[in-house]
């Protein structure tokens, strides 16, 4: 009796094992886009450049104490080129989403005013090349002019 049950022992540690090991690569849930996360910070762009998939979106997360101004600076012309959504609307709190989406700027850039964390909202893209902006805020929430920022690239291929 004692063999059998160090026999049966075993064999259930051997599967305790195997299912705790899992797949080695990620897996993807649904049919929506892979989301790639740019961190950013006062002085951090992480990766500075990255090259995606036309299925993968882009989201932000910022390690600064203060909002952060991303602006997408290249191309120009961004209309139909670049798309950036709230997440998960169900999170947000009644009037918060017009701080967690891009918005045009006068000069037709998409800007958004990245709080400390994870921002909600993603961006995807047309096959090309993105350039943006990341610079700090004053205390007024305008963007330090003095500052030129850092610049990122995105290549969607």
């Amino acid at each position: 009796m004692v063999g059998w049950s160090r026999f049966l022992l075993g064999w259930l540690s051997l599967a305790a094992m195997a299912g705790c090991t899992g797949p080695s690569t990620p897996a993807r849930v649904g049919t929506g886009p892979v989301r790639k996360t740019i961190i950013l910070g006062a002085t951090r762009l992480d990766p500075p450049d990255i090259t995606i998939g036309t299925n993968d979106a882009i989201g932000f997360d910022s390690t600064a104490s203060q909002p952060l101004q991303v602006e997408f600076i290249q191309p120009s012309q961004q209309a139909g080129k670049i798309t950036c959504r709230v997440t998960d609307p169900k999170q947000l709190e009644r009037g918060e989403k017009p701080w967690a989406e891009f918005r045009p700027n006068e000069a037709g850039h998409l800007t958004a005013y990245v709080p400390p964390g994870a921002f909600p909202s993603t961006c995807s893209f047309a096959p090309g090349h993105y350039s943006y902006r990341v610079r700090m805020l004053n205390e007024q929430s305008r963007p330090l002019e003095e500052k030129l920022g850092q610049e990122g690239s995105i290549t969607v291929k």
